[in-house]
């Protein structure tokens, strides 16, 4: 048994993007969210992890760029640096790009610790024909070089090597004789480098130069304040470009020294005719999608529709006579469905004809294609960011997500939970196994926690969230999130942001709360400030949003695409006017474009199942909690109603005076503050049931998806923005959206839209 004698902490720096959490998950065998774009990693991560006697701290932080951070993200792990006081630095960087590797590298020997510098994606460098002379960086700054693929685990033993031979790095280059005065001024043991000392106090920013004061004292700063005025109107120019200009000489002199392309034969070029083929198959499987959508739309045969026609009567009837045995009949259920369904049911054999017409014609022919072809894949990036390609990609794109979300997740796998396990087997047997009375009522009544609150969360939410998060994950791996973020850039200047803020937005699709932290990434608090307005104003969570193309789905194209459209109009909208009277300014848009990449099935199944995790164990017991609700309004009695009764008839006014909804529509919207996929659940089962109309479905879903952020997300808003502005945002919010689901109403209603 290996005694442990010292414990130590470990940093992971490094710029964003370049696999920092990988490497953290593998030293510490803990989860961290993982993907192909800048900002995935906003708060501080800690694991342990031991090398022979040594016990290690590991702690991720967010990615940097340099050590003068322009970023909330940046910012924390500047502190870290600074107030952990690491005993060994693991930067991680990114073989393809040793210019800005370098420039943290230099930044970093300034703080005297321990340092491993990590060459990952490796794998990538030597497909563009990039050689790093890791030995010859190891020389010049006299610490432990590894070249490493971290997400196939490739040179990860030698890191662990490495941290053990970490040494304090040699910086290249000493200092010149300008910062003589300011080092006098500095003393010896100063608390904080020289160099960054000096960038921070002359980037004229306030919080840098609180920062200086607070780690030098008022002294001191007062004496390299002096210093710097000196030097400046002897020299006429700021020291800290005199230090800029010596490390930019040093970086374009090191990348010429240790960064050599070799010119490499693409893989197509040894493949041609196979790549053709495969492009050939990719245009025929966008014909197909292009048919099925539109001939669903008018009314015309589809290949899908034809073979459904042609197969699944005759394989139906037959299945139907190999399993007529009562213990069997499940079977039959979830293969074709449940009887008098017709060819358009739900079952496992109808759905994998929709994929096989829908989805795979497009998806499969792009995989292979960005496996084989880096000419390919290198195009697609380019088309995916400029507006006459991007816009119809991103179209084709949405198409998928909605094929395998709003009709996969949301009408096969709900139908087969909801109707064949909940509906025919499990509530039932339930029902008659329990006896009348409390518990009958609490467990499997109208408001009982299994026929209700399990059935909203397992049969309903929980197969539109699983496909969400497979389909979002695959985005996330690929990189094209990145490049949505060049193609919005334009649109989201209108709403006081930059492209970058189109990286919250999307997450906010996965989880409001976690992209609400996510706002940390945008530079200015203006920025911050509306990017959190609309994520709790328009931007559903996963399983608000698989619910409402679920709901929409089983009405119409139309009423899909009439809900996107409203609630994107409200958010640009607000943006728009929010950009007006929110004051401050808005950064600048430098961002790091990913390579496309062929997403890593491991990663994305991965993912998947930690994010269901978190839905199992967070989500789960509040559908209970907010179903016990009902259950206790429902039973207790106010005279000669209950008391979820007075509550709908107090909400009668708007709901069904200024709305036009169904009554019962009231406490889905109570519900839905506590969880707003509880409250579109609600609004799903009561369409399935044929509670609302297509008129109503539009108005219940613009409500919905506009009111207010769920209970945690508020929680999070006061974090990040502080009370007054909490309640300030609700506070618009909630009169905002009934007002919009008022006038959309009267719309629909006086033009008799969607009213057949």
């Amino acid at each position: 048994m290996v005694e442990v004698t010292k414990r130590k902490k470990l940093m992971l720096v490094g710029n964003p993007n370049v696999g920092k959490s990988v490497i953290f998950r593998w030293l510490t065998k803990r989860y961290a969210m993982v993907s192909n774009y800048p900002g995935t990693t906003v708060e501080i991560a800690r694991g342990q992890m031991r090398l022979g006697s040594v016990e290690y701290e590991v702690i991720d932080t967010p990615g940097i760029n340099s050590l003068v951070p322009q970023s909330e993200d940046e910012r924390v792990t500047c502190e870290m640096l600074l107030r952990e006081k690491p005993d060994v630095i693991v930067q991680v960087a990114d073989a393809k790009n040793l210019r800005r590797t370098l420039l943290v590298t230099w930044q970093l020997c300034d703080l005297g610790v321990p340092l491993v510098l990590v060459l990952n994606l490796a794998d990538e460098a030597q497909e563009r024909g990039i050689e790093i002379d890791a030995p010859g960086l190891a020389e010049l700054f006299q610490i432990p070089v590894v070249e490493t693929v971290a997400t196939y685990g490739h040179g990860l033993r030698h890191l662990l090597q490495a941290i053990q031979k970490a040494s304090v790095p040699r910086k290249p280059l000493e200092h010149g004789p300008c910062l003589t005065e300011a080092r006098k001024a500095l003393g010896e043991r100063a608390g904080l480098p020289l160099e960054l000392a000096i960038e921070w106090l002359e980037t004229g920013d306030a919080g840098f130069a609180r920062e200086v004061q607070r780690h030098l004292g008022s002294t001191r700063t007062h004496c390299l304040q002096a210093a710097l005025q000196c030097h400046q109107s002897v020299c006429h120019r700021p020291l800290y470009k005199e230090l800029t200009h010596r490390r930019e000489q040093f970086l374009n002199q090191a990348v010429t020294a240790f960064k050599r392309n070799q010119q490499r034969p693409l893989p197509e070029e040894t493949a041609a005719a196979g790549t053709r083929i495969w492009l050939a198959l990719l245009c025929v499987g966008l014909v197909v999608l292009a048919w099925g959508e539109i001939g669903g739309l008018l009314g015309v045969p589809t290949p899908e529709r034809l073979t459904r026609d042609w197969l699944l009567t005759p394989a139906s009837t037959f299945a139907e006579a190999l399993l007529s045995a009562q213990p069997l009949r499940w079977i039959h259920a979830l293969l074709f469905g449940m009887a008098g369904q017709g060819p358009a049911g739900y079952g496992l054999v109808p759905e994998l004809i929709h994929l096989l017409w829908l989805v795979a014609p497009v998806v499969v022919p792009v995989g292979v294609l960005m496996r084989r072809s880096r000419r390919f894949t290198t195009t697609l990036g380019l088309l995916t960011r400029q507006a006459s390609t991007g816009i119809p990609i991103l179209l084709v794109v949405l198409l998928l997500v909605y094929e395998f979300v709003g009709y996969t997740g949301a009408q096969t796998l709900v139908g087969l939970l909801e109707d064949v396990v909940f509906g025919t087997y499990l509530v039932p047997w339930m029902q008659a196994l329990i006896p009348p009375g409390f518990f009958y009522d609490l467990l499997v009544g109208p408001y009982g926690l299994i026929s209700m609150g399990l059935t909203y969360a397992i049969a309903i939410v929980l197969p539109v969230v699983g496909t969400f998060f497979i389909a979002f994950g695959l985005l996330e791996d690929s990189g094209y999130l990145p490049r949505l973020a060049v193609l919005s850039d334009r649109l989201l200047r209108l709403m006081g942001m930059n492209g970058k803020a189109v990286l919250p937005m999307v997450l906010g699709l996965g989880c409001d709360t976690m992209a609400t932290m996510t706002t940390r990434i945008l530079n200015t608090p203006k920025e911050r400030l509306i990017a959190t307005l609309l994520l709790a104003l328009g931007v559903p969570c996963s399983a608000q949003l698989g619910v409402i193309l679920g709901l929409a789905a089983g009405f119409s194209a139309q009423v899909t695409l009439m809900v996107l459209l409203i609630v994107a109009s409200q958010l640009v909208l607000v943006g728009y006017l929010s950009a007006r009277l929110i004051r401050g300014s808005r950064g600048d848009f430098i961002f790091e474009i990913p390579p496309i990449r062929v997403p890593l099935l491991r990663n994305v199944m991965l993912k998947t199942g930690y994010r269901l995790k978190w839905f199992l164990g967070e989500v789960v017991p509040l559908f209970l909690w907010a179903t016990l609700a009902l259950f206790i309004l429902d039973q207790v009695k106010l005279g000669t109603q209950s008391g979820l009764q007075w509550m709908e008839e107090g909400l009668r006014p708007i709901v069904v005076g200024w709305l036009h909804l169904p009554v019962e529509t009231a406490q889905t919207f109570v519900m839905g503050f506590l969880r707003r996929d509880y409250g579109a659940a609600g609004l799903f089962d009561l369409a399935r049931d044929g509670g609302l109309t297509a008129q109503q479905a539009v108005v219940s879903l613009t409500v919905i998806t506009l009111f207010v952020p769920c209970l945690a997300n508020f929680l999070v808003i006061i974090k990040e923005q502080g009370w007054k502005r909490a309640l300030a945002i609700v506070g618009f919010i909630t009169p905002f959206a009934l007002a919009v689901g008022g006038v959309v109403s009267w719309v629909l209603r006086t033009f008799k839209l969607l009213a057949s």
